[in-house]
């Protein structure tokens, strides 16, 4: 019987171990497939699991993945920002999966200080923008390409020079010390100009005080987190863009020329009672010389950027290398700026232990125009560029014209430039210890050094009399050293609808700043004393050559040096908790403190808290059936944030000063001889403390129709107390005006962000928006009559048009009245006071008239009213996405209001000094034959003062500017397997390509790094206009 049934035995166990081998061969089944998203781009990071198992897959840079499952098993496609989708294994069919994105958002994880929330549960005013539109931009750094961005966050340049930085104000300006932000690069402190923008995946800015409080006294002008790219698992990946772009000036001035220079200094001569006789010979001589000095300076400019990028990685480690190169040759002749760097991430994961690693290391060398502008523009078209009389062979006066620097001439023989070399390098550990709890290691440490180098031979050594100059060599190394170092503990803890997450930790942080200069003149003053009185003589000395550009070779000449070598210290402990219940109800309360070395013992630490509140009103019973309301959030915080930038390392000591030269020493007694001494600058001040920053936010998050609209209202209250601002003493106490605590500055505002996407067969649109309100306000200064200045008009100590008072806001117009033209001598002379007394004594048929405004019966600098701020009320982006199948159209939106810039330019190039050229408007000036005028007579000497800061001079600075036009296509899928390419972009870019503006200078983009100066036109580098080809690769 037993062995009847063997064969029905072996036949059902045959049959089983062939059901278990086809199970186990189909389980081992390798699926193939790829990533899309909506416009058939391949989408990396994906992740990929089959339902019910915890085997998966991540999707790598070109969308493929790869993964072993049976017939019939579901793979289930997720990641933030998409909507998850579930896909049925079929044996023997690669899969193409399409994701959708998850326009809600809520999922979405954003970066904060020391982590990361999900978007639905932030409680305080984050704004982020994505790597991808940042790149669209071609700026020599991510916070170029930021303007316009944010709602809040001013980005401009003060100028267009080659690798020009960006002043960043976040919310005003609250601060009279440095009021850029904190900016954050992969979790460490760094400096954003030596990063590509290339390399930068996410930028998070933290605006309120609740969001930026963890970073307690580096934050209170906010703080801009920047994350860069980092490798995702699966085989190498190489990404190449590159764009060439020509570079010219948004506009340019209209000069005289040589006819019209002749006829407005004929005018000007003549109006001040000069015969025709007695006029300069090079107005009466024709030479037939007619130089276009602002032709000759300027110059098609050419900027290039290259970016190569490998990325990928296996299980347990990750990688992501880039090498980046920027070029650029501005439109100032002799004007360039060449950047180089190379970046490095790595991140390991193995078990309990993550650890990443960040190495930048970039050199730059940047040279400016070498001759200065503004004297450029002044030089006459009479005057040629060259001539063989001069030593050198350029012209510098001919027939008694006044001598300005020919360009051209200091273009060729100054060298000059700047030379930095940026090393930042970070490791992280991260080491999960228990089940929520983990513990963070953070060490950073950054090295820069900066090499400025510039030789002038004779020709140029001295600007102010080119006839009598000296070789010159100047030689200056700084270097800046930082060391961070940050302990941390995390805990994560979810009881039912409980949610908590904890943060804690203790940081160090080291600066140290040091520079060394020397300079060499090739000359040597002798000094004699004449009746008590120092006379001093310059002649040449040292310099065998002056072509010679060593510091040695001018041996036997003056020498100067000087240096320093600063260190600072902070010490930090931090906290942050955050609680959600239900994920409707958010709360999150902070505190750090911190402990600086530029403070005395007594008031060394400062404690910054700060807590913030949330409701999802959304997730409420009552709202769940309003199907057009996706998200609805209140959110509501205070914070408190210091600062100290506006202190020196030593200003609360009492520092001596040492004088040992002849013109800085001390006369005693009854002699003529200055003596060497020391004497005390500065007193001891034990009471400085933190400026403190309160941030008061009420904000509104809404997703209307499935998200397809979102956006985010903020309205901020922010006090600045114990404003860091100096106080005069007087004179007789022969001290330096001291730093105290006693200002309040306040900046409310409303801002806006919203956006709208919608995509409907073949075609994608993206409508985004940006609208902040900002009215900044002095509270109070050292004292309710103080006044502080910004930077004079002529050679920073004459004309200042703007002035800082208790009640209007920092840097505001301060400036005389003009009203209108004397159109007769004799109304001039009627011009009197109530004492029959003129009020403008030197004022004639031409001149401006200035009103009397406070009555006295003269006019002077009381007479000076409030006209305004250069600060813009409001500021404003639109950005504008339309895709279709393969081709892409952006277009970005710029625009400021409510504000006024001071036209410096017209102050410099109408104030018809003799000698210079001028606008060509003057030729309207006022004449008895051309009464109908807004433009004084011309006259020399200005007897009158018609240039003084005056309203003559001030103008509406609101503008609308196109930023950014973009066209690219995105080669199909079937032809970039053909050439062996995952992806492959090619584009054609403008930037500032229109503008709108009543203002009549250059650029209405008035950047300024001093606050007090805000609006202010000093014939800077405009910005220019770029057109650009562009190319994305992907293989």
């Amino acid at each position: 019987m037993i062995k009847n049934l063997r064969w029905p035995i072996h036949f059902l166990f045959g049959l089983l171990l062939l059901f278990v081998t086809a199970e186990s061969f189909a389980q081992n089944n390798l699926v193939k497939g790829q990533v899309l998203n909506e416009i058939d781009q391949p989408v990396a990071g994906i992740s990929i699991k089959i339902k019910g198992t915890t085997s998966g897959t991540v999707s790598d840079a070109t969308g493929h993945f790869a993964i072993r499952a049976s017939a019939n098993d579901i793979l289930v496609f997720s990641a933030v920002s998409f909507i998850t989708q579930e896909v049925t294994v079929v044996s023997g069919r690669d899969i193409t999966v399409k994701l959708l994105g998850d326009m809600t958002g809520l999922n979405e994880v954003v970066v904060i200080g020391y982590g990361t929330q999900k978007r639905s549960n932030l409680t305080s005013a984050v704004s982020s923008v994505s790597g991808d539109k940042l790149g669209k931009v071609a700026a020599n750094n991510p916070v170029n390409a930021l303007q316009g961005r944010v709602a809040g966050l001013s980005v401009s340049s003060p100028g267009g020079n080659p690798g020009q930085s960006s002043d960043v104000r976040l919310r005003g300006i609250g601060t009279f010390g440095m009021h850029q932000p904190l900016y954050i690069i992969d979790g460490v402190p760094g400096d954003p100009y030596y990063l590509s923008s290339n390399d930068v995946a996410s930028v998070e800015v933290l605006k309120d005080g609740a969001a930026a409080s963890i970073y307690g006294s580096n934050s209170a002008n906010g703080v801009i987190l920047i994350t860069t790219k980092k490798g995702k698992k699966g085989a190498p990946v190489i990404d190449f863009s590159g764009f060439y772009s020509t570079v010219t000036p948004t506009e340019k001035y209209k000069f005289l020329d040589a006819n019209g220079y002749k006829q407005g200094h004929n005018q000007m001569y003549t109006n001040a009672g000069v015969l025709p006789a007695d006029f300069p010979v090079y107005l009466t001589k024709n030479t037939g010389v007619n130089t276009d000095w602002q032709d000759l300076i300027n110059r098609r400019g050419i900027s290039q950027n290259y970016n190569v990028g490998l990325s990928g990685g296996g299980d347990y480690l990750t990688y992501a290398l880039s090498g980046d190169l920027t070029d650029d040759k501005g439109t100032f002749i002799g004007s360039k700026f060449n950047k180089k760097s190379i970046k490095s991430r790595n991140d390991f994961t193995k078990g309990i232990l993550t650890v990443s690693s960040n190495i930048v290391y970039t050199e730059t060398i940047a040279e400016n125009a070498k001759f200065d502008v503004k004297d450029s523009y002044f030089q006459s078209p009479l005057l040629p560029v060259f001539d063989s009389n001069e030593k050198y062979g350029y012209a510098l006066t001919v027939d008694g014209l006044p001598k300005f620097q020919n360009p051209i001439g200091i273009d060729h023989f100054l060298d000059a430039n700047s030379k930095t070399r940026y090393l930042a390098g970070s490791v992280k550990f991260n080491l999960k210890l228990y089940k929520g709890l983990s513990y963070t290691s953070n060490l950073s440490y950054i090295n820069a050094q900066t090499d400025d180098y510039e030789h002038s031979p004779s020709f140029r050594a001295n600007a102010n009399d080119p006839a009598v100059s000296f070789p010159r060599v100047f030689n200056r190394t700084a270097n800046y050293k930082e060391r961070l170092m940050e302990h941390l503990l995390n805990y994560d803890l979810d009881i039912d609808k409980h949610s908590f997450k904890l943060v804690a930790g203790y940081t160090a942080q080291e600066k140290t700043n040091k520079f060394l200069s020397a300079t060499v003149d090739g000359k040597t003053i002798v000094r004699t004393v004449v009746n008590g009185v120092i006379v001093e003589k310059e002649v040449p000395a040292g310099f065998s050559n002056p072509d010679f550009n060593t510091i040695t070779a001018g041996l036997g000449g003056t020498f100067t040096a000087e240096g320093s070598n600063n260190k600072y210290v902070r010490l930090s402990t931090l906290a942050r908790l955050n609680y959600a219940y239900d994920n409707k109800y958010l709360l999150q309360v902070s505190v750090r403190r911190d402990g600086s070395s530029v403070f005395g013992e007594d008031r060394r630490y400062g404690v910054f808290p700060s807590v913030s509140a949330g409701w999802n009103i959304n997730k409420e019973a009552f709202l769940q059936g309003v199907s057009w309301l996706s998200n609805l959030k209140l959110r509501a915080s205070y914070g408190e944030l210091g600062n100290e930038g506006a202190l020196g390392y030593y200003d609360h000591q009492a520092l001596m000063t040492t004088v040992n030269n002849w013109s800085g020493g001390y006369v005693q007694g009854s002699g003529s001889t200055p003596w060497p001494g020391s004497a005390s600058y500065t007193l001891l001040n034990r009471d400085l403390q933190w400026e403190t920053l309160k941030s008061k936010n009420f904000g509104l998050d809404f997703g209307l129709f499935n998200s397809s609209l979102t956006g985010s209202i903020n309205y901020y209250n922010n006090t600045t107390d114990g404003l860091l601002i100096t106080k005069e003493v007087p004179p007789s106490a022969g001290l330096l005006n001291p730093i105290l605590n006693v200002g309040k500055i306040a900046n409310k505002g409303l801002e806006l962000e919203t956006n709208y996407q919608v995509t409907k067969n073949d075609w994608r649109f993206d409508l985004g928006g940006t609208f902040s309100l900002l009215k900044n306000k002095v509270i109070s200064l050292a004292n309710p009559d103080q006044v502080l200045y910004g930077t004079g008009l002529r050679f920073g100590t004459d004309h200042f048009p703007t002035q800082t008072t208790v009640g209007k806001e920092i840097g505001a117009f301060y400036l005389y009245e003009a009203n209108g033209l004397f159109q007769s001598d004799a109304e001039a002379a009627n011009y009197k006071n109530a004492t029959g007394d003129p009020l403008q004594p030197d004022a004639m048929a031409g001149d401006v008239r200035f009103r009397d405004t406070n009555n006295d019966g003269t006019i002077n600098e009381k007479d000076k009213t409030y006209q305004g701020s250069g600060f813009a009320k409001y500021e404003y982006g639109l950005n504008i996405g339309i895709a279709f199948k393969n081709f892409d159209l952006s277009l970005f939106w710029q625009g400021v209001g409510g504000n006024k810039i001071y036209n410096g330019n017209r102050f410099e190039l109408e104030g018809m000094d003799a000698g210079r050229n001028f606008l060509a408007t003057t030729l309207s000036a006022w004449t008895p034959q051309n009464t109908n005028t807004d433009m004084p007579r011309a006259v020399l000497g200005d007897p009158n003062i018609n240039t003084r800061e005056s309203t003559r001079f001030l103008e509406n600075g609101a503008y609308l500017r196109l930023k950014l036009v973009q066209l690219g296509y995105t080669l199909p899928n079937d032809v970039l397997k053909k050439m062996k390419f995952s992806r492959l972009r090619i584009y054609l870019s403008g930037q500032n390509l229109v503008t709108f503006t009543k203002y009549t200078g250059l650029d209405p983009e008035v950047g300024n790094f001093n606050a007090l100066d805000t609006g202010v036109d000093r014939m800077l580098y405009p910005q220019n206009k770029r057109l650009l080809a562009g190319v994305q690769l992907t293989f």
